[in-house]
């Protein structure tokens, strides 16, 4: 008998396959994209089920356009997956962005079952850590057998501390019930886990954990999600498996459908995974993608889409200059600067309010379109003039609340030190050096406004790019200053961040409890908006935070947008040259000396 299993992840409230950022309609990205994939697939096998890993209900415009409860119950995600069907949905750590009650309202309308294993939540709140499906399936003789599908669903540990749930280890909690699923008559297990490939090793709490997991005994098919990657990833030497598992990361916002194949023998009575195998349909790849003819899902929220198109056009303010991050991996990011001049504005007047400690401001953000996956479009352009809903739904994507933190000179060099751990190592007279690998998010770098240092990429990382550490003496920060004056380990500060990065959220440095201070609950989108309104115009200053220390005889190379050769004089401290005007996958490819 052969089971197909069906996966999405990270979808993100993109049900449409629109960007409301740039208002304009993709091809690349959309559940209802993702939709002719799934019948497709469906379509081919006898014995289908399709689930979903999490992050699906908030992290689009059009998530943030919900219609009111008595006008429909129904959260519109939950809609478009009962309406293609969906057998079972894990959550994710952003499903629980707006609260642990919003998230129980929000899929009371499922016509399938919701899981987390491995978060504590109340017993009647319709939630279940797993759950058996027992479904007719056809086998190879053409007779019907009954086979009982587990799925198990976990989130990344310590994620959820904003909507007051406490966690468990993920690896702990699938030795606990997996044996339990197994005993009540689980023929084939599936572990929906909301956590991206992290290191081999297992430690506690760990928030990537793929590769561990994929070891626990019982476990049969695995579907990985959170740091929006792709596994396995078209071209490369991986074939979809992780320690024998067939394994599939299926991208984000419904840019790719996750297949894993099955096939089982019955011995004694009991069906038994013999073979498996997994791969990825990329939506931007397939020829239907560009003009489907099943719009059902469109019409289903056309009255959504067109208000929320709307309301993304009500200004806001003015900016003199263009806003960009076309070029945020070597240091130059007019958009995320921004971000981090709003965040300073919100904890000045939180330290006057709440008399905080007369210590020196910092604000800590990243880019979080910077190309990647997300293709050469994926990146934020603000032209000068009016900023609108939209333009600063762009600026900033995610509904992160600020966070801030009484922290160290040491504390903020491990910080960085973190942040410059996805550049790969480059000796003297190497000539472009890919500057980070491919696989590695761009949005796990992160610069600090209020100091000014240099990365030296001769010498090796302290942490791995997934976060791990390597070695605690190993360090490329140089100069790091603050106003000029050298930073030592002993100097105080207090730095604006996020929630998510003061609970780990990538790897990042954990500050102690007590050093996170108390201030009342905001989202960054939401300060940011009273920032921009506050002001009479906007004009960042565009000089850089970071450099890179020289190397002699030595450069790197990187992919960027080509709209980011419109821009470039905005930096011109940058001395890049243009390797390739258009790459396989429509990025400029730049050299930049050292």
């Amino acid at each position: 008998m052969r089971l197909r299993i069906l996966a999405t992840t990270d979808l993100h409230m993109n049900i449409l396959p629109y960007d409301y950022h740039a208002d304009r309609s993709v091809s690349g990205w959309g559940l209802s994209r993702t939709a002719q994939l799934i019948d497709a697939a469906r379509g081919e096998a006898a014995n289908v089920i399709l689930v979903d890993n999490g992050d699906c209900l908030y992290g689009s415009a059009l998530g943030e356009r919900l219609p009111d409860v008595g006008s429909d119950p129904v959260h519109p995600m939950i809609r478009a997956m009962n309406h293609l069907n969906y057998d079972a949905m894990n959550l994710g750590n952003h499903d629980f962005d707006q609260g642990r009650d919003a998230v129980l309202r929000s899929i009371r309308g499922a016509d399938f079952p919701v899981l987390t294993a491995n978060a504590d939540l109340p017993k009647d709140a319709g939630i279940a850590p797993y759950v058996l499906l027992r479904r007719q399936v056809e086998d190879d003789h053409g007779g019907v057998q009954v086979l009982t599908i587990g799925v198990i669903g976990f989130l990344p540990p310590n994620s959820l501390h904003q909507a007051q749930i406490d966690t468990r280890d993920i690896l702990d909690t699938a030795l606990r019930y997996v044996p339990q699923m197994k005993a009540e008559g689980a023929d084939v297990i599936i572990a929906l886990a909301h956590s991206g490939l992290g290191d081999t090793a297992h430690s506690a709490d760990m928030e990537n954990v793929l590769h561990p997991l994929s070891t626990i005994p019982g476990i049969d098919a695995l579907v990985g999600g959170h740091t929006h990657q792709v596994f396995p990833a078209e071209g490369a030497e991986d074939d979809g498996f992780l320690n024998g598992i067939p394994t599939v990361m299926p991208g984000f916002w419904g840019s790719h459908l996750g297949v894993i194949d099955l096939s089982m023998t019955r011995l004694d009575g009991q069906w038994s995974v013999c073979s498996g195998a997994a791969s990825l349909r990329a939506v931007s790849d397939d020829p239907c993608c560009e003009a489907p003819e099943n719009n059902t899902i469109e019409a289903l929220f056309s009255d959504l889409h067109n208000s929320t198109r709307a309301a993304m056009q009500a200004r806001v303010g003015e900016t003199v200059r263009p806003l960009n991050n076309y070029f945020t991996l070597v240091g130059a990011d007019s958009a995320t600067r921004l971000v981090q001049h709003a965040m300073l504005d919100h904890a000045r007047l939180c330290k006057d309010a709440l008399g905080l400690p007369d210590l020196p401001l910092l604000a800590a953000s990243a880019a979080f379109k910077s190309g990647g996956f997300g293709g050469p479009d994926y990146y934020t352009a603000l032209g000068a003039g009016t900023l609108t809903q939209r333009s600063l739904a762009d600026l900033y994507m995610f509904p992160n609340s600020f966070a801030l933190v009484k922290v160290t000179g040491a504390f903020l060099r491990d910080w960085l030190e973190r942040s410059c751990s996805i550049f790969n190592r480059v000796l003297p007279g190497q000539k472009a050096v890919q500057l980070k690998d491919d696989g590695v998010p761009g949005y796990i770098h992160e610069s600090i406004l209020g100091l000014t240092y240099q990365v030296d990429l001769t010498q090796p990382s302290r942490f791995s790019p997934a976060g791990a550490l390597r070695s605690a003496t190993a360090g490329r920060i140089r100069a790091l200053c603050h106003e000029g004056r050298p930073v030592r380990d002993e100097d105080q500060f207090l730095l604006a961040t996020t929630d998510y990065r003061v609970l780990g959220g990538g790897n990042y440095p954990l500050p102690v409890a007590e050093d996170i201070l108390p201030v009342a609950p905001i989202e960054i989108r939401e300060l940011l908006m009273d920032y921009v309104a506050n002001q009479d115009c906007i004009a960042v200053e565009a000089s850089p935070i970071w450099q890179f220390v020289p190397v002699d005889g030595a450069s790197v190379w990187f992919r960027s947008s080509p709209q980011g050769r419109e821009v470039v004089q905005e930096y011109p401290w940058l001395r890049l040259n243009e390797l390739t005007a258009c790459d396989a996958r429509g990025f400029t490819c730049y050299e930049l000396p050292l």
